[in-house]
């Protein structure tokens, strides 16, 4: 799989501009990659919906999900 240079750009402008708006959760994952993940620590993500509803699911983290996110953190 070849990466697009003119997307990587983008990508990164973009990212970048994230942290900006959300200081805060830039500060949570600093803080989490700082005490790592360990293989059986349960992921959750909740979504509140501007309606009120909550949209929430987990899962326990995997020796292949930490592979995965030594690789994406790797591109950053």
């Amino acid at each position: 799989m070849a990466i697009n240079p003119m997307q990587l750009v983008k990508f990164r402008s973009q990212l970048n501009d994230f942290r900006k708006r959300h200081p805060g959760f830039a500060a949570f994952v600093r803080a989490v990659r700082k005490k790592g993940v360990p293989e059986n620590s349960v992921l959750e993500v909740k979504i509140t919906r501007p309606d009120g509803e909550d949209m929430t699911t987990n899962f326990r983290v995997t020796a292949e999900d930490l592979d995965l996110i030594r690789m994406i953190s790797e591109l950053g």
